[in-house]
């Protein structure tokens, strides 16, 4: 298994090695450069390594080695821009991909062209299409006694929507789920929320704000129907999240990595099963001191006779 990714992070250097050769000897259109192999593997690392794997083997989404002898490059740009789209179009590889992991679709991360042309480069592929470009339109001169307006400047990113404190109260169970489903503390878990930790079902969520590609990607993985994973796909068909709960959420998880560990959650059990012991003995003694002492009394006193 190891031998396999390495086998193919070797190959998508070299295409990358090619590509930037190609590029730079004018072999390679413009429209193919995109994104580097290099910077393929950081987006995949990003944004794919929660459900895909490079020669790991397929878990709840396809083993992504050996792709380029599978799948038109075409195809897989597409794919990887909007799935939503090509799923609902009908394409008969897509409907396959979906039945083959009982029902589970990939959600639409966002992701740039050029993020695209990255993924395809690492991913093996010798050149990532790129659709034509625009045809420039013709526009006139402005009248020279016109003065040009100053650009706007560019408005600031809008802050998290979400209220982290309630992303956490419906994280731990402590604010029920509008649709009814459970808490994620019963199957996730996160550093440093409740004194013994979270379920062992699901994954440790601590750095899923990264892992998901921010808030971008970890909203559309939240929002995506049915959700990508398997385990909670049936739980939430009936009930799943709303938007302001999504939200939430996503400010919590977002503040996750900063979280530490107030407890190890092993050895406060330990310590939690040391002072019940303690206390049934100090209650058994208490309550059973004078059990049978009449018939301890007689004992002795017949024992100091003879």
């Amino acid at each position: 298994m190891r031998s396999t990714q390495l086998h193919w992070r070797a190959r998508a250097r070299r295409v990358a090695l090619g590509l930037a050769i190609g590029a730079a000897l004018g072999l390679v259109p413009a429209a193919a450069q995109g994104q580097t192999a290099a910077e393929g593997e950081a987006t995949f690392g990003q944004f794919c390594t929660g459900c895909h794997t490079i020669g790991g083997g397929d878990h709840m989404a396809p083993d992504l080695a050996g792709l380029p002898d599978r799948r038109d490059p075409d195809w897989v740009r597409r794919f990887i821009l909007a799935p939503d789209e090509v799923i609902a179009s009908g394409d008969p590889d897509a409907k396959a991909l979906v039945d083959q992991y009982g029902g589970i679709q990939m959600p639409n991360l966002g992701l740039t062209e050029a993020q695209a042309d990255g993924l395809l480069a690492y991913l093996g592929y010798a050149a990532a299409p790129s659709p034509a470009p625009a045809e420039p339109t013709p526009t006139e001169p402005a009248p020279p006694e016109v003065a040009t307006a100053e650009p706007a400047p560019a408005a600031p990113a809008p802050a998290a929507a979400g209220d982290p404190r309630r992303g956490e109260q419906l994280f731990k169970g402590a604010d029920g789920l509008a649709g009814g489903g459970p808490a994620c503390l019963s199957c996730h878990t996160v550093s440093g929320i409740g004194p013994f930790g979270g379920g062992k079902l699901g994954p440790d969520l601590t750095g899923a704000f990264a892992k998901y590609g921010g808030e971008q990607g970890l909203r559309a993985t939240m929002q995506a129907q049915p959700l990508p994973f398997p385990t909670m796909a049936p739980i939430f068909a009936g009930g799943p999240l709303t938007a302001t709960e999504v939200d939430d959420l996503v400010a919590f998880l977002a503040g996750a990595p900063q979280r530490t560990r107030s407890s190890n959650a092993a050895g406060a059990l330990i310590g939690l099963a040391f002072a019940a012991v303690a206390a049934f003995a100090l209650a058994a003694a208490v309550i059973w001191r004078r059990r049978l002492a009449g018939v301890r009394r007689s004992l002795v006193n017949r024992s100091r006779g003879k």
